[in-house]
């Protein structure tokens, strides 16, 4: 006896691959067939014993079918949607479904089991108690070829009408158009299953040609609908035949039985322990063996139908929501990104890869610590932890964020983690820039620091000399004595340059506004011109023009100028020169300021330009602190050392200098 044969058709080398590998082990021959019109010249060329069509590759598989039961009407014919490890589905002789897993295997197993190469392997059926109201197929295979002519054909043209369906309804219209067209059925409808209400909900694709009127919803579980119930509950096929005292129990008995229709059955329509409905069909005399077996067949091909309607729409709304969610996420402003469990990245947006520098290959895969420091990495993971722990959505820290090229990024994350099933899965996190809010409140923290300067001012540095003053003033009167009026206006004047100090910083804000060329040696004199110098000397060593804001420099140099006529005496020389760079051939790197008097104090130095000085004995006031706001206004870097000759020297390192 002659091996079966089975024609392969598909144009893709691996599906065709995979088949002949799955049928190696049975006496099978594989012939292959790349295209449909090859397939039909081979079908009436050669014996084939069953067919395999690869939905995928072949153009119109409902054609394809229908040439198949045309020519050849006893040759089973499967049709294979997908690679191995997708899913099967099969028309023709047998319908199965395959696990995702061995979808190849299965479909090997039902061609051996269906040509006979297999004779010790039964495909399974439904086996529910033979009684007078449940399935009863007994373990059968239910074989197209089995059936009665007409029968046979109705269940291959509804198997040849669903393979292109995507509608639920579309499924409803065929379903009730070709049993209906039977003379052996009267009337056919099929419900939805609504699991969340626990009812049947007839589907209506074309009302106006519904014999009866179905707009009526059936309850599950009351036991007003026994008949619909046990289908629901056991998911077999129910068969009864009724008369006027017992249609009650018959859906739309009152109807049916009003038009002479005597026998029902309903077969649930399921795949994969989910039920999506049922089909019940009516007929006037009782329903026969072989009709049920039609019914089954129909009922399974259907069930795979909207099982495959069901899990393509699940699939076309995951892949909308995914796709909103990827271009939000894509066109968020912040920086987005998903790390798994181990703190890997998953994904990462657009603003994340412009924040950090580096490319989207570059960060997926990689630890978060290629962008956060282990301070950040540890906090990170404590907020983790504690959402975990405390059951929490989402949590906030602040971070510093490192660039490809070293640049630091303070930035503010929300963080949430990923929980779908419980178990942690991972972590979400948006990263926001604040550079500007720091910015922002690093301002408003020297404002605040300014404020408490000018309330040590008050209530210390004018103070000082208003007591002073009023002191002298009381000796004057009771002794007349000029030398203490002198005093008296020496305290005056040091409150009015105190006065004066404060009015500019309160006044004016900002340290620096608009920058030009000021020459050194120029803006030194002007400033010395506004001090009160009488015996002091002013001595420049050299010049050069430079960018600084003039008024605000010039309160520099008067202060500096200042400070050094109070804390050295009224006979001391100020030098103004510039300060040379320590690399040859590169110029200047600022000026400085210095004078021959008694020098700083040693514990005083590291404090220098603290507003907090300003409450010490020596007497320093604001005006050295007001000597580094300017500085640090231009940009500038103000140190304070000794002379050569002992004194103050105020070396401000500058980047702004011009050429000549």
């Amino acid at each position: 006896m002659s091996r079966p044969r089975v024609l392969c058709v598909s144009g893709d080398r691996a599906t065709r691959a995979a088949v002949t590998l799955s049928l190696t082990d049975a006496p099978i021959d594989v012939v292959i067939a790349q295209r449909a019109n090859e397939a039909v010249d081979r079908l009436k060329r050669e014996t084939i014993d069953a067919v395999v069509i690869d939905a995928r590759t072949v153009v119109n598989v409902a054609a394809l079918v229908d040439t198949v039961e045309s020519e050849t009407p006893q040759t089973p014919t499967f049709v294979h949607w997908g690679k191995d490890g997708a899913d099967v589905s099969v028309l023709g002789e047998v319908v199965a479904r395959a696990d995702e897993t061995v979808s190849v295997d299965r479909l090997a197993d039902s061609i051996t089991r269906r040509i006979g190469a297999d004779p010790n392997d039964d495909l399974g059926t439904d086996s529910e108690a033979n009684d007078i109201d449940t399935d009863a197929a007994d373990g059968r295979d239910l074989s197209v070829q089995d059936l009665p002519d007409d029968l046979q054909r109705m269940v291959s043209v509804i198997r040849c009408r669903l393979v292109d369906v995507t509608s639920p309804l579309a499924v409803e219209r065929i379903l009730r158009e070709e049993i209906t067209a039977s003379d052996r059925f009267s009337v056919a409808w099929v419900g939805e299953y609504d699991r969340g209400e626990r009812t049947i909900v007839p589907w209506l694709s074309d009302p106006d040609e519904v014999e009866w009127p179905l707009q009526r919803t059936f309850g599950i579980g009351s036991g007003d609908n026994p008949l619909l119930e046990r289908a629901v509950r056991s998911q077999t096929l129910q068969i009864m035949r009724y008369d006027a005292d017992s249609r009650d129990a018959v859906p739309f008995g009152d109807q049916a039985y009003d038009y002479g229709v005597k026998s029902i059955t309903v077969a649930p329509l399921a795949a994969n322990d989910e039920l999506f409905g049922v089909l019940a069909v009516y007929a006037v005399d009782s329903i026969s063996e072989v009709e049920l077996d039609a019914i089954r067949l129909i009922a399974t091909v259907a069930s795979h139908v909207l099982e495959t309607i069901v899990v393509r729409g699940q699939l076309e709304q995951q892949g909308r929501t995914l796709h909103r969610y990827e271009r939000l996420v894509e066109t968020a402003g912040d920086g987005m990104c998903v790390l798994d469990g181990s703190g890997h990245f998953m994904t990462v947006n657009d603003a994340l890869v412009e924040m950090t520098g580096y490319s989207r290959e570059g960060l997926l895969a990689e630890h978060a610590s290629i962008l956060f420091d282990s301070a950040g990495v540890d906090a990170a993971t404590d907020t983790i932890r504690s959402l975990l722990r405390k059951g929490g959505n989402t949590d906030t820290l602040e971070l510093s964020l490192e660039t490809k090229t070293g640049e630091k990024i303070p930035c503010e994350a929300t963080i949430a983690v990923l929980t779908p099933d419980g178990e942690f899965h991972g972590s979400v996190g948006v990263l926001r820039d604040v550079t500007d809010r720091k910015r922002r409140e690093r301002k408003l923290r020297e404002r605040n620091e300014r404020l408490d300067a000018f309330a040590r001012i008050v209530s210390h540095d004018l103070r000082n000399p208003l007591g002073v003053a009023q002191g002298y003033l009381d000796l004057y009167e009771e002794t007349g004595d000029s030398e203490y009026a002198d005093r008296i206006h020496e305290g005056l004047d040091r409150m009015e340059t105190i006065i004066e100090d404060v009015l500019a910083i309160a006044r004016e804000g900002e340290w620096v506004t608009d920058t030009d060329q000021v020459d050194l040696e120029s803006i030194a004199h002007d400033a010395w011109d506004h001090v009160s110098t009488p015996k002091a000397t002013l001595s420049i060593a050299n010049t050069a023009p430079l960018e600084a804001d003039r008024s605000r420099l010039l309160r520099l140099l008067e202060n500096c100028f200042r400070n050094s006529i109070e804390h050295g005496g009224a006979s001391v020389t100020v030098r103004v020169g510039l300060l040379e760079s320590t690399e040859p051939d590169e110029g200047t790197r600022g000026f400085f300021i210095e004078d021959d008097g008694t020098g700083l104090p040693e514990e005083l130095r590291d404090h220098l330009f603290d507003p907090s000085v300003s409450s010490s004995t020596e007497g320093l006031g604001i005006g050295l602190w007001i000597v580094r706001e300017v500085a640090t206004g231009h940009g500038w870097v103000v140190d304070a050392t000794e002379s050569e000759d002992g004194g103050a020297r105020f070396e401000f390192e500058t980047a702004n200098y011009c050429s000549d």
